[in-house]
């Protein structure tokens, strides 16, 4: 349906709001960090064991191909009801937890986590993929940065609440984000289908208006309702590998997005970058700065600071893509100078004296964290553009559900690394001896060859961005031939 255009102005900025709350209270997962050692005491659980919860809190959030397929088949009513359910149900059964012996064990803590993060990230993903749909063309860059930009604000936000209204007391903060992720979904539930109008005049990506009747300036083979993709007969009889079209007026079917080779080669590239950013830089964050002998506080701050920039990199990218792509900057290649800046950032520190290590690496981090939420501010505006807003919900898990198997292969080969580099460490060498029960290693050595494979990683990245960005010039120069030869 259409509204007027006041009508449609007032609506689309109650959805914007509404997509970045409920991004904010998608991305709680990056907050464990600020319960991790109370639960650790609480629960009697070891290091191993508290991993275990993190890491099923992590697989829920990749799987997020779960809630995104609900969103592309049923729309955003059933993905805010399956949030409310999921994060319910996962904050509750926490909380319950706590009262048990030893928290009824490992298995109970790791369940209840992995339903709060998957219920969150279909918070996340509902808000997300509706102001997707709504927006138009010139604006998704903007749009896709404001509402991203919450998920990576949400770490220093509910850190912030954790400790000054739940007071750092893990009953009350698991029950009042019960209340506040299940109210919120609620509402999102009732409120999304009477925000989700279009702009006067403004056909977004292709897509038909939702009664299914065509517009007159173009035909599109088939129908986009809430993400879900209605295929026409010609288009059901097509081949596997048909040619994805050129035309924003065309509406792909799955099976030409998953034989697209940009698809796969966007995939590659955002799993090498992130994977990096992730497993190597922002997983190990207290780790590095232990090593390098910074004071407890000091890595507090790091913490916040790196969420902020994370929260700055979404946002400021969002519109630089909205200026650049009239100019003939496609949104894939912002990719290039996020690869170029974790190349600069990783070969540096790779490079760097010891001695300046610990003064450097604040920085460092901010950088990677600038780079890391400008990618997740990319991702979707650029699976909206390429593929004209079909099947968001399945190419956008297929990156996450991707990043997490990379995430879980960076973080085991980098632990790997600082494992082996601890082995090394005995007072003959002249390197600082170890507490047995702390497993800490010491020293810039401890983080050289990570450094160095997040490097590597990275210049690959590289290498892909290009080949995309060639791929996609390549694209828009027999678009406009194309539409020169048409007068």
């Amino acid at each position: 349906a259409t509204a007027s255009q006041p009508e449609w102005t007032w609506r689309r900025v109650a959805l914007l709001f509404l997509g970045t709350w409920l991004a904010i209270c998608g991305g709680t997962l990056y907050a464990f960090s600020s319960f991790e050692v109370e639960l650790m005491k609480l629960c009697q659980l070891s290091a191993r064991k508290l991993d275990a919860v993190y890491a099923a809190g992590q697989l829920g959030a990749g799987v997020g191909i779960i809630p995104g397929a609900i969103y592309d088949h049923r729309g955003p009513v059933a993905t805010s009801l399956y949030g409310l359910v999921l994060t319910v149900l996962g904050n509750l059964g926490l909380a319950w937890a706590l009262r048990e012996e030893s928290c009824g064990g490992v298995y109970i803590l790791a369940f209840s986590y992995w339903m709060l993060q998957n219920g969150s990230v279909a918070l996340y993903q509902v808000g997300l993929f509706s102001n997707m749909r709504a927006a138009s063309a010139t604006s998704q860059g903007m749009v896709t940065g404001i509402v991203c930009s919450g998920f990576g604000l949400s770490a220093a936000f509910w850190t912030l609440l954790y400790a000054d209204v739940f007071g750092e007391n893990l009953d009350r903060y698991f029950k009042g984000t019960a209340i506040v992720f299940g109210a919120t979904a609620a509402f999102a539930a009732v409120a999304l289908p009477r925000l989700l109008t279009r702009e006067p005049g403004v056909k977004p990506y292709g897509r038909l208006d939702e009664d299914g009747s065509e517009s007159p300036a173009a035909s599109s083979p088939d129908t986009v309702t809430y993400g879900r993709q209605v295929a026409s007969s010609s288009q059901s009889k097509a081949p596997c590998c048909d040619q994805l079209s050129d035309q924003p007026a065309s509406s792909p079917s799955l099976r030409q997005i998953l034989c697209n080779l940009d698809l796969w080669l966007f995939l590659a590239v955002f799993c090498l970058l992130q994977g990096v950013g992730s497993g190597l830089f922002i997983a190990n964050l207290s780790l590095i700065a232990t090593s390098l002998e910074i004071p407890a506080s000091s890595r507090l701050r790091y913490v916040r600071l790196v969420s902020y920039c994370n929260f700055g990199g979404r946002l400021v990218t969002g519109f630089l893509m909205d200026f650049w792509e009239p100019r003939g900057v496609q949104r894939s290649d912002h990719l290039l100078w996020t690869s170029s800046g974790l190349i600069l950032i990783s070969g540096g520190l790779f490079l760097a004296p010891e001695a300046a290590l610990p003064h450097v690496l604040l920085p460092a981090l901010l950088v990677i964290a600038f780079c890391y939420g400008s990618n997740w501010a990319i991702m979707p505006s650029f699976l909206e553009s390429r593929f004209h807003g079909a099947h968001v919900g399945v190419t956008f898990n297929l990156n996450t559900g991707g990043l997490g198997l990379a995430v879980l292969g960076v973080s085991y080969v980098v632990g790997s690394l600082h494992d082996a580099a601890a082995t090394l460490q005995s007072p003959a060498a002249g390197s600082p001896s170890l507490p047995d029960e702390s497993g800490f290693c010491l020293g810039a050595s401890c983080w050289r060859n990570a450094f160095q494979l997040g490097g590597l990683a990275a210049i690959l990245g590289l290498a892909g961005a290009l080949a995309l960005s060639c791929s996609e010039s390549s694209r828009q120069r027999r678009s406009s031939l194309k539409a020169g030869s048409s007068y």
